[in-house]
């Protein structure tokens, strides 16, 4: 899967940090930002809003 592809098209932006050797992938109106081989990924399941990707989003049933 292209998940970098679709990360960009939600607006997500990548930096390398040289001291570290790490890929940093954030976005410019949130605050998150995510790291490693799985940044991407982790992206673009948190903009779709995939119950998988952090557990804080799940919503409750309303009453």
């Amino acid at each position: 899967m292209p998940w970098k592809i679709i990360a960009s098209a939600f607006g997500w932006k990548a930096a390398h940090d040289d001291d570290e050797d790490l890929l940093v992938v954030w976005h410019p109106k949130l605050r998150r930002h995510y790291s490693g081989a799985d940044a991407w990924k982790q992206a673009v399941l948190l903009s779709i809003r995939s119950p998988s990707a952090h557990p804080v989003l799940r919503r409750e049933g309303r009453p």
